[in-house]
């Protein structure tokens, strides 16, 4: 289903280039009163620890909570598939999201588009930033998961039934987040 910015812009673009096929997408958008440099740094420079619920949500999942900025997610096997500063960047993972651990694994970021494990699913997760007004731009997050076959798809559709709404809880506090950071900096600027 296409939200009002896909629509507007041909947003899904890079999404279709990097997972075409996916069996789940699920976005979120947020406006922010701030220029497009400034919601880009503030996206690239998050540490999504300093928001207690998704610290609260990565322990849930066994997964370290002091290095949740994008080195830190980086050395969990999240990988930078595209960068366009100051517009976009796309990160993409691949594992078996529905086990605890996530079993993640490393890969070269060339290969993303022909990654095809038996048994697991692959991500992207795509930050895009549109400008509005030369003080304000919108930000969306958008999720894609492919499962690679039918053993995956099932383990990840009971997982996600779960852990759906959390993500999107994630999410929206994320871009919140982003939003704080960018429009204290714009603010900052002003000064």
């Amino acid at each position: 289903m296409l939200g009002r910015a896909e629509m507007a812009t041909g947003a899904h673009s890079t999404a279709d280039e990097l997972l075409p096929h996916y069996d789940i997408e699920s976005a979120h958008d947020i406006t922010i009163e701030a220029p497009v440099q400034s919601v880009y740094e503030a996206a690239r420079g998050l540490d999504l620890a300093a928001s207690w619920t998704i610290r609260f949500l990565f322990r849930l999942r066994g997964l370290p909570t002091t290095a949740l900025n994008l080195e830190g997610l980086n050395q969990l096997h999240f990988k930078t598939l595209l960068e366009d500063p100051p517009y976009r960047y796309v990160l993409g993972l691949a594992g078996q999201f529905w086990r605890p651990s996530g079993h993640l694994l490393d890969f070269d970021p060339q290969s993303f588009t022909t990654l095809e494990p038996p048994g697991f699913a692959k991500a992207i997760w795509s930050f895009e930033i549109k400008v509005l007004t030369p003080a304000r731009c919108s930000i969306r997050t958008m999720t894609r998961v492919h499962c690679i076959d039918e053993t995956a798809r099932r383990s990840f559709r009971r997982y996600w039934r779960f852990i759906g709404p959390f993500s999107g809880l994630t999410r929206r506090r994320m871009l919140h987040l982003i939003k704080k950071s960018a429009e204290g900096r714009s603010d900052a600027g002003r000064r």
